[in-house]
C-alpha cells in the first residue's frame, strides 16, 4: 500500500509542475499582494453576508433589504470587473476542472471503467 501513497504523491507533485498550477500560484499570489482585489472581495462578501441576515431575519422585501441589496449588487459588479480577482477565480475552476478530471480517470480506472483508447473522438472526457 506504501507504493500506492508514494505514487499517489508523485502524481500531486506532477500536478504542481504543471502549467496551470504555476499559473494558479501566480494569481494568488497576485491577489495576495493587491489590497485592492482584496478590500473588493472583502466588501464583497461582508454585503452578502447582510443581505443573507436580513433574508433569515424574515426582512426581505422591506426598505432596508432593498438598500442592502443594492450595495451588494454593487459590491457584486466592483468584484466581477476587477482583473485580480477574476484572474483568480479563472484559474482556481480551471485548477478544480482539471483536478476533477484526473480524479474521474483514476476512479474509472479503479472500477474497471476505463475505456480510453487514447483517441479523445472516442469519449472527449479527458479534455
Amino acid at each position: 500500500m506504501n507504493d500506492i501513497m508514494d505514487m499517489a504523491r508523485e502524481l500531486g507533485n506532477k500536478i504542481n509542475e504543471t502549467e496551470l498550477s504555476a499559473r494558479l500560484e501566480a494569481a494568488r499570489d497576485a491577489f495576495d499582494n493587491d489590497m485592492d482585489a482584496r478590500e473588493t472581495l472583502f466588501d464583497y462578501n461582508k454585503k452578502r453576508r447582510r443581505v443573507e441576515a436580513l433574508m433569515d431575519g424574515g426582512k426581505a422585501g422591506t426598505e432596508e433589504f432593498k438598500a442592502a441589496n443594492a450595495e451588494f449588487g454593487v459590491a457584486a459588479k466592483r468584484l466581477s470587473e476587477n482583473s485580480v480577482v477574476k484572474e483568480l477565480v479563472d484559474c482556481e475552476q480551471k485548477f478544480s476542472y482539471f483536478l476533477n478530471q484526473v480524479l474521474n480517470i483514476v476512479k474509472a480506472t479503479v472500477l474497471g471503467e476505463d475505456a480510453c483508447t487514447g483517441d479523445c473522438g472516442s469519449c472527449g472526457g479527458c479534455h
